[in-house]
């Protein structure tokens, strides 16, 4: 498939079985996020992914809030930051300086964010669309339209681009997606991003395993559709 699943570890896929069933659904990076957890719950992440057969091909991203953190990233050699809140080309360039080979992924989820966008855009590797504190900045109504204008800018730019929170929100308690649920994970690969993303889904959820085993069969149906032809109904 061309477009990555991101699959977020926490409680729900500690356990070295579970996390290994998650791996095998189909995800091709892990995401540990720093506002939660402690440094050995990441060391448990990443001795899980050690011993997994596709430890060298899946990638991490560590997501972050403050630099503090960053000496954890460096000293385990991950692959990507993301950076919470990115509000101006500044923070990217602090961040390079503390950690000069990572990738750089900045998430958009604020006014001063949405505001620098155009400066933000040529200092970083890639774009995450981060949707829920987004919403909160922006109000509910706006984020789908914000969410375009934000993908065809970074694709226009070549920047590796995800969009992210709730795109199958409903698995953390159900063992099935609801059709808007796949409506949006396909509108986001239309809009030719490079990965989709789970979070409370695999971090907290009941079925995580389901999760990316739903979000990899909506992501290859989608990329096989063909709907610029009157014969609609090739299946």
């Amino acid at each position: 498939m061309k477009t990555k699943i991101i699959a977020t570890i926490g409680p729900a896929t500690l356990n070295k079985d579970i996390f290994n069933r998650l791996i095998d659904a189909g995800v091709d990076y892990i995401r540990i996020n720093s506002a939660y957890g402690d440094y050995n719950q990441y060391d448990q992440i990443l001795n899980n992914l050690k011993n997994h057969p596709r430890a060298k091909q899946i990638k991490t991203i560590f997501d972050i809030k403050s630099p503090t953190v960053l000496d954890y990233f460096t000293k385990n050699k991950l692959d990507i930051i993301a950076i919470s809140f990115t509000e101006s080309a500044n923070q990217i360039k602090k961040i390079k300086q503390l950690a000069p080979k990572s990738q750089i992924i900045s998430k958009i989820e604020s006014k001063n964010g949405l505001k620098n966008f155009c400066q933000i855009l040529p200092e970083t590797w890639g774009v995450m669309v981060a949707r829920g504190d987004l919403e909160k900045a922006v109000s509910l109504e706006k984020v789908p339209c914000l969410q375009k204008g934000i993908c065809q800018q970074a694709i226009a730019q070549n920047k590796f681009l995800v969009v992210a929170t709730e795109m199958l929100l409903t698995m953390v308690n159900e063992d099935n997606p609801t059709l808007a649920e796949a409506s949006d994970i396909a509108n986001a690969i239309f809009d030719k991003v490079s990965a989709v993303m789970l979070s409370e889904e695999t971090a907290i959820g009941k079925y995580p395993t389901k999760s990316v085993q739903w979000m990899k069969k909506i992501v290859k149906s989608t990329e096989e559709c063909v709907y610029d032809s009157c014969s609609l109904i090739s299946w």
